[in-house]
């Protein structure tokens, strides 16, 4: 699988192991729409309190979900060759990353006003040093490129170590007690133990997977909400490894979840969804940003508000997948893989 978590992809594998590893992709991807959403409407002071804060909660889940799902996809193309990894993982995450970190740049340069953008986007000292310090969005793609490297770089150590050293990493920064320049860094340093997870230990997460019921499901939800409430209660959440166990409850609760729902008629569409994450992650932010630039000017009611935002997110996800067919069908298809001479070949 060339892209893995991103990638559009027929191959099956066991039949309902793909179907919930893809249903948690597309749960994934629903939550980064609905997060870059609120956190537009966060901007333009549209967003309500306890909708910015069950975003921030939410946190803890999506993209280590996202990477988790991404090692599982990436055993394969990372036992080949280091000349296989370059093309399958590394030159083709970084040619999308380069080309959209540009189109995002003009974009927003010339057509979004400064004060629509909570992201800086047209900012030209940042856009200088994207490969550095990785754009607000497309930072994803770098990283799956990264760590491709430094997995396969890491693959005569022992897993318990590659595992610790991700889990101690993580464990520090999201506490504080390690600080890196950028956010971008900051979130990849906290990621890494969730790809390599997802690398190592796909058995051990499948037969998690394999035990989902909806009464595991809704105690997994309660037991989520319930370590985080205490968390936050007591400040506990600057304790070194305190983040991490919620992110790794968080991750488990939504593999029972995704395992459940993929296995329902009605969950269909959220695996379907997971098999084009791609072109989703890649185009909502230009249409949420135009969307944005009407939206702002709004006095929205109360109820009006809360509502928004679950709104926006089936809107942005089928204008991507619809821009997304038009652009193919025009002869685009280079946005969205790899140009033929770069590609893999045995």
């Amino acid at each position: 699988m060339t892209a893995g978590v991103l990638e559009n992809t027929g191959q099956v594998t066991a039949g309902r192991r793909l179907d919930w590893v893809d249903a948690a992709k597309g749960m994934s991807i629903l939550l980064v729409v609905a997060h870059h959403a609120i956190w537009f409407l966060q901007r333009s002071g549209q967003a309500p309190a306890a909708i910015v804060a069950a975003n921030e909660a939410l946190a803890s889940l999506r993209m280590p979900l996202f990477f988790l799902a991404s090692g599982l996809f990436a055993a394969g193309p990372l036992a080949a060759s280091w000349r296989v990894v370059l093309h399958k993982r590394v030159a083709f995450f970084l040619y999308l990353f380069a080309i959209w970190t540009v189109i995002r740049f003009t974009f927003f340069a010339t057509v979004v006003p400064p004060v629509v953008d909570p992201d800086d986007s047209a900012n030209p000292v940042e856009f200088a040093l994207a490969l550095f310090l990785p754009g607000p969005s497309m930072w994803f793609l770098y990283a799956l490129a990264l760590f491709a490297v430094l997995a396969k770089l890491m693959r005569p150590l022992p897993v318990w170590l590659q595992l610790g050293a991700s889990g101690l990493l993580s464990a520090l920064v999201g506490a504080g007690a390690l600080e890196l320049d950028g956010s971008r860094w900051t979130y990849m340093a906290r990621l890494l133990f969730f790809f390599l997870v997802g690398l190592h230990a796909r058995t051990p997460v499948e037969r998690l997977a394999g035990l989902t019921s909806v009464l595991r499901v809704a105690l997994a939800v309660a037991g989520c909400v319930g370590a985080a409430g205490v968390a936050v209660v007591f400040g506990l959440r600057t304790v070194p490894g305190v983040a991490l166990a919620l992110q790794c409850i968080a991750v488990a609760t939504g593999v029972l979840f995704a395992a459940w729902i993929a296995r329902l008629r009605f969950g269909r569409p959220l695996v379907h969804l997971g098999r084009r994450t791609l072109p989703i992650y890649l185009i909502h932010m230009l249409w949420l940003a135009l969307i944005m630039i009407g939206v702002r000017h709004l006095e929205l009611p109360t109820a009006a508000a809360y509502a928004l935002p679950f709104v926006m997110v089936p809107v942005l996800t089928a204008l991507a997948l619809l821009t997304h067919r038009l652009l193919v069908a025009a002869g685009a298809r280079w946005l969205f893989e790899l140009p033929p001479r770069l590609a893999y070949r045995r």
